[in-house]
């Protein structure tokens, strides 16, 4: 995933015969189209010209406007794609169709497994607590494998249950890897602490990736499955990072962290310099292969095989990094 990354004050971003163009106190850089899959906004005081939106929109190359947690406030994207109005229909079908409680324990039990993954990585670093909490995980992910209940409200409550437990038994094994010194007690997107805020940041970055891919194959982001809708929100985004956040996002930090690299954290918010290396960070691992995968023909493909499913009425399988 080639990102172009805006994160200081006074940029400007425009368009110039065809490419890109970076202004800023240090000059001006001209960057290819054909070098650039997603333009990220992550902070205050970047200008966007007229030409460079068309340039991106044209061209299909997302852009994507970052809070100061790193969430997303607006992405812009073309206008057309192929096979929307039919993976769409589908997409909405199977609320009703009996297909959407089958997606919702797949997208909860492979978001747990992947979670069991990154834990058994970390292992070696603290074996009784590691092991301690796979025990736990591994009782969720159990009852998680039996089938879900048929109501797709019921389906929901059942999978977010077990998936809160798998949640909280990983992000203890975590913050018993982690030094004591960043004060890092397990994950609360509110927490003041510089752990939690790089998490909120990489998944923010993670969000637009995956509303992209959801996106290009045809999917509707806010028609969610294990989120239920909510207005405004792109709860079938929210769905789609479940699967990957453990892989792109948490192993890359922590292993960061174990190293000696800290982020520098004042009043609530991550300084210009974390926000980059992180972004650096997920992009590096994005460029990664697992079992001979790249992750991001990983998270591209495994929304296509979404969409695919959702058209032929059969079983979706998320993916699953172990």
């Amino acid at each position: 995933m080639r990102m172009l990354v805006l994160d200081g004050y006074g940029l400007t971003l425009a368009a110039s015969h065809g490419a890109l163009v970076v202004r800023g106190r240090d000059g001006r850089r001209s960057i290819p189209l054909s070098d650039v899959d997603v333009v990220i906004v992550a902070t205050s005081g970047v200008s966007v010209t007229s030409n460079a939106i068309r340039l991106l929109a044209n061209s299909g190359v997302e852009l994507v406007v970052l809070d100061h947690r790193g969430m997303p406030v607006s992405i812009l994207y073309a206008s057309h794609y192929t096979r929307t109005p039919e993976t769409r229909r589908a997409q909405y079908e199977a609320h009703h169709n009996g297909l959407a409680p089958q997606i919702i324990r797949e997208i909860a039990y492979t978001k747990a497994w992947n979670q069991s993954c990154i834990l058994r990585k970390l292992r070696h670093h603290s074996p009784e607590e590691i092991n301690s909490s796979l025990a736990s995980m591994m009782e969720a992910l159990d009852r998680l494998a039996a089938s879900p209940p048929r109501d797709i409200t019921e389906a929901r409550r059942w999978a977010m249950h077990l998936e809160a437990a798998a949640a909280r038994a990983y992000w203890s094994g975590v913050a018993a890897v982690l030094p004591s010194e960043l004060g890092f007690d397990g994950r609360d997107q509110d927490a003041p602490d510089p752990v939690n805020a790089a998490l909120n940041y990489g998944y923010g970055i993670l969000y637009g990736i995956a509303w992209r891919s959801l996106v290009l194959a045809g999917l509707d982001p806010y028609a969610g499955f294990l989120h239920a809708d909510r207005s405004g929100k792109p709860v079938l985004a929210f769905d789609y990072v479940e699967l990957f956040r453990a892989h792109l996002v948490d192993y890359p930090l922590i292993r960061l962290l174990l190293r000696g690299w800290r982020p520098g954290y004042k009043e609530g918010r991550l300084d210009p310099a974390s926000r980059r290396r992180i972004a650096e960070e997920v992009n590096k691992t994005l460029s990664s292969s697992i079992a001979g995968k790249r992750l991001e023909n990983i998270v591209r493909g495994n929304a296509l095989e979404l969409a695919k499913s959702l058209r032929t009425g059969r079983e979706y399988r998320a993916w699953r990094g172990c």
